[in-house]
Formats: structure tokens, sequence, C-alpha cells
């Protein structure tokens, strides 16, 4: 068996109907997810803690587990005293990463406040491509995802990248040639959301001809768009702005300047079953490098 590795996990959730709570955690696992499933399955059940979301993470060679401010909630996990509290009814209770990405708990070139949710928009590159990009938290990523390929001319391609870091492979391109309609694409990443929407080693692009436009949630967690067609583009923009978000010129997001890891969920696929669940599904391999 591989050795398990050490984690620290900064989480936050709810300690009861009034109070949230801030809970610095040391867990082994066989990878983050893992870390982070016994985590919250033991602060569930030792604390009654719920709602749980990472906020930061730390790979450790070794930690003392000693002390009174040290104590063991279960096999493998270990709860730093004391745990911080706040009123939920806070209003600015800082950004929460999407389930597949998360911060380092060591510091980066910027301050991790200055993430927001907000988005950028580029003129024309050139090769006439112009460019979207959206960072959203927790809460809000995947149901606006999902919002956002109604937004698309008809939907003729859809594919996903999957990355060479995860597992230590090469990146490969699988393709779904029989998905050519917005419900098909739909259906499949609401069946497979723990295995696609989560998974933070996955490039998802939904494509349309119409501007050669391709909608892609990308694998820290970002949504984008590009397109050359200039009305493609901004009826998706006007239709971003009816969700309720604004643009920036100070555009963040855990892409760059900041330390951060990708994580699978604990009960997600492998990559060698994600392949085959893709196998499954008609996808072809069409590159691998």
């Amino acid at each position: 068996m591989a050795k398990q590795e050490l984690w620290y996990l900064l989480i936050n959730g709810h300690k009861d109907f009034n109070e949230g709570f801030f809970g610095n955690f040391y867990a082994y696992g066989n990878h983050l997810g893992d870390a982070l499933e016994k985590t919250i399955t033991a602060s569930s059940e030792k604390n009654q803690f719920s709602q749980h979301a990472v906020i930061e993470a730390s790979c450790l060679d070794r930690f003392e587990a000693n002390g009174k401010e040290f104590i063991k909630i279960a096999e493998d996990v270990y709860m730093f005293l004391p745990i911080p509290t706040y009123p939920l009814d806070a209003s600015d209770k800082g950004f929460v990463p999407p389930t597949g990405i998360v911060k380092s708990a060591y510091d980066g070139e910027y301050d991790y406040d200055l993430i927001k949710e907000n988005f950028a928009a580029y003129a024309a590159d050139e090769h006439g491509c112009f460019g979207f990009e959206l960072v959203l938290d927790k809460k809000n990523l995947i149901d606006t995802f999902m919002i956002t390929i109604g937004f698309l001319p008809a939907v003729d391609g859809f594919w996903i990248y999957i990355k060479n870091y995860w597992e230590n492979e090469l990146t490969e391109l699988w393709v779904a040639k029989h998905f050519t309609d917005k419900r098909a694409v739909v259906d499949f990443l609401n069946r497979q959301k723990e295995n696609t929407l989560e998974n933070g080693y996955l490039d998802i692009v939904v494509h349309s001809t119409k501007g050669e436009t391709n909608l892609i949630l990308n694998d820290h967690k970002k949504i984008q768009l590009y397109s050359k067609d200039e009305n493609v583009f901004r009826d998706f923009i006007g239709n971003i702005i009816d969700l309720g978000f604004e643009q920036t010129r100070e555009f963040y997001s855990l892409e760059s300047g900041y330390h951060h890891f990708h994580y699978r969920l604990a009960n997600s696929l492998t990559r060698a079953k994600f392949k085959q669940m893709l196998i499954d599904n008609k996808f072809e391999l069409m590159d691998k490098r």
C-alpha cells in the first residue's frame, strides 16, 4: 500500500444554526480529497460541524501531535484547539474556493482577499478571438456553469482534457462526437458531477461552430468563453450581467499568483476508472501528449 500523505486543512463551516467556525485540522489520506473526506466525517460526528468548505491546504512531511492544543478526533484526523467562531449573519466570510482547487497555506504573490466573484472581458486578439473569464465561489460555480451552457448558440461539440498532473500521466483529449445538443451535455455533467465538475484535473469544453466558440470550465475552476463572433460574445456577457455579476479590471483567480493544489473528491473515480467511464459514454481519445 502506498504511503499516506499528511495534509493540513483550514476548514470553514457551521458550528450550529447561529455560529460558523474556522478549524485547523491535520489528516492522513491517500490524496488530498481523501484526507478532506476523513476530516469532514470526523468533525461531523465528533463536533456536529456541517457545511464544510476547505479554505487552505498544505502537504506536510510531519507534524507533532502533542500538547493539549491537539486532540485526535478519529483515526488519521487531528484538530488544533481552539476553534474560532463567528456569527453566521456576518456579511463578509471571504472567498470559498470551488470544489477541486484550494489555496496553499503558503503565501503567494497576491493577497487572497483580492479574489472576488466577478468577470473580465478582453478585446479580440490577433486571431480575432474575444475572451471572457468569470471567477465564482463554491456555492455559485456549478449552477452558473450549467446555466451558461444555455447561453450558447446550438452546441455541436463536447470534449474533456485530462491534465498531465493527474497521477503524473500525459495530457489526454477525449471527445464526445455524439453530444450535439445542450441537453445531452447537461445531462451527462449532472450524472457525473463528482467526476467532472468537481474534479480539479480537467478542462471541460462545450463548443459551438458559430464563431468557433468554446465555453470552458477549466482545471482552475474558472468559467471561460472564447469566440470569434462578437455578437455571441456580447450576448453572453449581457446574460452574465443579468445574472448579477460585475465586470472588473482587477481580476484575480487561483490560476496565477497563488500557490494552490488541485484535487478530486474521495468518492470520485481514479484516472483509470474515469477514462473507462468516458469510453462507456462513447467518448473517443483524440490526442495524447
